[in-house]
């Protein structure tokens, strides 16, 4: 609705500087990202380092950012890039990014990071699904202000309005409509707050990528009415639309995942290091202890 953060004009190079919201919330979203897997890295005792860690992020997020523009950039080249210049391809603060291709890139890099360094991918995919969700909970408002990804006009209490010259307003031609964006994020915003509590029940490695796969999956096919923007696969004259298909491969997926590996079950690799550590500075609190006690029992002696 309102894209820009605000608008400055620099007479000496003929430029406009006019930063979007859209920008902001993803910068915020990685912000937030990195503090999460290092503090999960540290918790699940993962033998990276605080920079490793913020590697790996920014290693997610411009996986996630090119799966997603790849994307968008496909399924709507007929419709609009092949009418654009071609830098328009590249023009990811002007919207266009699709969390399914995000999900895809993401499933794809992270395999290959995780076999460099020597990682638990299971383990890596908990951490990183919390700064998925995350992100695209923050991120669903930058669609917000950018005026796009809404649903179809309605008279329900929850309709908004969008300003002459946004996408919405093409279609809805300054009547109410379905804020889907918002609904997403709220329903996102859930999710998170689910996998941030279960993280914490030290389940085997992987739950919390299924279970994020799952959710979001469930989420994003009960909206998917309610989006305007919807992409399709045409099979033999035939449309499919992609969010639905795509949904039923990830819960698919996660499903699989969690029946097959049993992640039901405590990961007890965990369990017994945090016992261990839990042991080992009370051992080293009560050697202490009584190291003090012989020296103070020595000094009393010196003084006789």
């Amino acid at each position: 609705m309102y894209p820009y953060i605000f608008s400055v004009e620099i007479p000496w190079f003929n430029i406009t500087l006019e930063p979007r919201f859209y920008g902001l919330f993803y910068a915020m979203s990685l912000l937030i990202a990195t503090r999460i897997v290092i503090a999960e890295v540290t918790r699940r005792r993962i033998n990276l380092s605080e920079d490793e860690a913020m590697n790996m992020t920014m290693l997610l997020f411009f996986a996630g950012l090119a799966g997603g523009r790849a994307y968008e950039v496909i399924f709507e080249w007929p419709n609009y890039y092949a009418f654009q210049p071609f830098w328009k391809v590249f023009a990811v603060w002007e919207g266009g990014l699709a969390i399914h291709g995000a999900i895809l890139g993401g499933i794809i890099a992270y395999p290959l990071y995780c076999r460099v360094k020597k990682l638990s991918l299971a383990a890596m995919f908990d951490i990183s699904a919390m700064c998925m969700i995350l992100g695209q909970a923050i991120g669903r408002w930058g669609n917000f202000t950018n005026g796009e990804t809404a649903g179809p006009v309605t008279d329900f209490w929850t309709g908004i309005v969008f300003p002459a010259g946004t996408t919405v307003d093409r279609y809805a031609h300054g009547a109410p409509v379905h804020p889907t964006m918002i609904y997403e994020s709220l329903g996102n915003f859930l999710i998170f707050f689910l996998l941030w509590k279960l993280r914490l029940r030290n389940f085997r490695p992987g739950l919390l990528g299924a279970v994020y796969l799952l959710s979001y999956a469930v989420l994003r096919s009960l909206l998917t009415p309610l989006r305007m923007d919807n992409q399709y696969f045409v099979i033999a004259d035939t449309k499919f639309l992609a969010a639905y298909a795509i949904s039923l491969l990830l819960f698919c997926a996660g499903l699989l995942w969690i029946y097959k590996q049993m992640l039901w079950l405590p990961d007890e690799d965990l369990i017994e290091k945090i016992a261990l550590e839990s042991v080992v500075p009370a051992k080293s609190k009560k050697g202490a202890k009584g190291a003090k006690g012989v020296k103070s029992v020595k000094n009393k002696k010196g003084w006789r």
